[in-house]
């Protein structure tokens, strides 16, 4: 498995993929970084948010992005461009650019993905914002599949991932993505060439579609369920 989600581009750091999904070839595992959004808006200021300090935001994450959406300044095209505007992957920004123009205003795949989600975090009795990026990315892909989140669904818990005792029996290969995909930003140590992401035949449109948000999800947090446009 190759050492870098980006694999020999600025964003090799990018973001946590998943282990060996099938037909990959196997690769080695490493350390993942996921590249901070660098919004530009000369128009913003930050003056009045308590996380000011000297001229600049205290937080490194874009802390301030459900306002900005709220604003009208934020989309799901700006979002996407920024976070990956270095990309030199060819077959990956050709992909990016086909799911910008089929977003549809929901970051979830279909209602039923947003109703499995939406169920389990209730039975938890805990407010989505109140829960770590990578936990919400993690249970993002995990439901976002039918058979996928029936095979993982006895063993989310309150704050953790039993993967170990998630038996992949009948999963198909999109299923398999999105499980390893969930592993992966979870722990943080496995990942995927970036020229296999961006492979079709390999990895279906909505699995293409998950795989991308939750890596939005991992580094904003809940503020992305916020995106509509």
């Amino acid at each position: 498995m190759s050492k870098f989600f980006m694999y020999g581009t600025e964003l090799q750091d990018i973001e946590q993929m998943m282990m060996l999904v099938p037909n990959f070839i196997p690769r080695r595992s490493g350390v993942v970084v996921v590249k901070k959004l660098q919004y530009e808006n000369e128009g913003v200021t930050c003056h009045d948010c308590d996380r000011y300090k000297r001229s600049r935001c205290r937080d490194n994450a874009f802390s301030c992005l459900v306002e900005k959406v709220a604003a009208g300044e934020i989309c799901y095209e700006k979002i996407v461009n920024s976070y990956y505007k270095n990309l030199k992957s060819c077959h990956l920004k050709k992909r990016l650019e086909q799911l910008i123009r089929k977003f549809n205003g929901d970051i979830f795949l279909n209602p039923i993905h947003h109703s499995r989600f939406n169920t389990i975090l209730k039975l938890q009795n805990e407010s989505i914002k109140n829960r770590k990026p990578t936990y919400l990315a993690t249970l993002f892909l995990l439901t976002a599949d039918d058979n996928l989140c029936r095979i993982a669904k006895d063993h989310i818990y309150q704050s953790s991932f039993d993967f170990k005792n998630m038996r992949l029996n009948g999963i198909n290969t999109d299923g398999y993505a999105l499980y390893q995909t969930a592993r992966t930003i979870y722990t943080g140590i496995e990942h995927i060439k970036m020229s296999e992401i961006a492979d079709e035949t390999l990895i279906g449109t909505d699995a293409f579609k998950a795989i991308i948000n939750a890596t939005m999800i991992a580094r904003y947090g809940a503020e992305v369920f916020q995106i509509n446009s």
